[in-house]
């Protein structure tokens, strides 16, 4: 249906996310009247894009309407086919950008399900897209980067055949980003500064600006101060020029973590990190990006310390604090907390997420049986990340050199069963 392909088409070309609503109703009236479950589901999946869209940009609303356009589109559909495999990845991101993190790993995984059995290449680069940025926000940096390096390994294969392809940009920009907070600050470097020379090749605008911004944190890593501060504002312009909030608030929480450092350092006074960090808030609550707001409370409450306003100090710890119960992160064995600090993480098959130490503790103790998850009791005969021993995962990046003169080489021996 062209109707059909000048809706997807949207997504791609950065026409006004307004018109992508508007083809995608075109297309689910379409559908209506020829009463087609197919191209309904079609048109729902659209609909939810657009919405997710629509939720970075401007409004939290929006992440509940990607929601509820998803499961519209999944009653229209059968369970394995390409469009449910698509509408399980949209409901994953947007649970990720709402900080839902166990319903995120679920969609995931389904999406991942889906994507084996159809061999769709694209659908399960996006998954592991999607899983390396979760297990990067919850500070698990080695599965971040494994992840990412599926996702990279696959966009260099003969199934994709475009190495300038939205998809290589998404996993050279998800390799930098693991590889900078593993450490591999040289590596982040090269692989940043290839997906920045393809967006612009390609005018793709969203990965240049969220090329810079990751650039400006690998600088910041390097302390490296300007020049991770100089990135950071060229993305927030970008963003602003675009009307970006997800990737306005990322560099602006990159610029901030600059002002924290200087003003720690006593160069400069709290009064711009304090102006700066009050501004953030109000973008990430407007998002609705919970670990955000939780991580600017708290830098905000240390602000109020040294300023000796005791009383908003303590209200941003408290509302700090709460943030931190609401998301209930903890662990379904030990029930202490994870996601705040570096940790090895794992998960059941259910989406119940573990301390990877717990998890290998409760394999090791029904080694002759399915295990059983203590948060729902739903049994499981394996972890659903990694099945292999805790110590023996291994793990080393891909040289970009290397890439170029092999684009069909494989960059590691994957341990995942994911």
């Amino acid at each position: 249906m062209t109707i059909n392909i000048i809706a997807a088409l949207t997504f791609h070309q950065k026409i006004v996310e307004e018109d992508a609503l508007e083809y995608s109703h075109r297309q689910l009236y379409i559908s209506e009247e020829l009463d087609s479950p197919s191209l309904r589901a079609e048109s729902y999946l659209n609909l939810a894009k657009a919405h997710l869209r629509l939720g970075e940009l401007e409004r939290q609303v929006d992440f509940q309407q990607a929601l509820n356009f998803a499961r519209h589109s999944l009653y229209n559909k059968c369970e394995l086919c390409a469009t449910a495999g698509h509408v399980h990845l949209t409901v994953g991101s947007v649970y990720l950008e709402l900080a839902g993190f166990n319903k995120a790993l679920d969609s995931f995984q389904q999406a991942h399900r889906i994507a084996l059995a159809l061999r769709d290449t694209a659908l399960e680069l996006q998954v592991y897209v999607g899983l390396s940025e979760l297990f990067s926000r919850l500070q698990d940096a080695e599965k971040s980067a494994r992840y990412a390096s599926k996702a990279y390994d696959l966009s260099r294969s003969l199934q994709l055949n475009d190495l300038n392809s939205r998809h290589h940009r998404a996993a050279l920009l998800q390799m930098a980003s693991a590889l900078r907070k593993q450490g591999e600050l040289g590596d982040a470097h090269d692989y940043c500064s290839e997906a920045t020379r393809l967006a612009l090749i390609c005018g793709d605008q969203a990965s240049y600006a969220r090329s810079i911004r990751i650039m400006g944190d690998i600088y910041r890593n390097k302390s490296d101060i300007n020049k991770a501060f100089r990135q950071y504002e060229a993305a927030m312009g970008s963003a602003a020029a675009m009307g970006d909030r997800v990737i306005q608030m990322e560099s602006m929480d990159g610029a901030a973590r600059c002002l924290e450092a200087l003003r720690i350092q006593h160069k400069i006074c709290n009064c711009r990190p304090l102006e700066f960090n009050t501004r953030l808030l109000e973008v990430a609550k407007s998002i609705g990006a919970k670990l955000l707001m939780r991580a600017v409370g708290l830098r905000l409450s240390g602000i109020y310390h040294s300023l000796g306003d005791e009383n908003n100090k303590l209200h941003h710890e408290q509302l700090a604090l709460k943030i931190q119960n609401d998301l209930a992160l903890n662990c379904a064995a030990c029930r202490s907390p994870y996601g705040l600090e570096d940790d090895s993480l794992e998960a059941l098959s259910c989406s119940h997420i573990l301390h990877a130490r717990c998890a290998y503790e409760l394999v090791r103790r029904n080694k002759k049986k399915k295990c059983p998850c203590p948060e729902c009791d739903r049994t499981s005969s394996r972890l659903y990340l990694n099945c292999n021993d805790y110590n023996s995962m291994q793990y080393s990046p891909v040289q970009l050199s290397i890439c170029s003169s092999d684009s069909h080489g494989t960059s590691h021996q994957a341990t995942s069963s994911v």
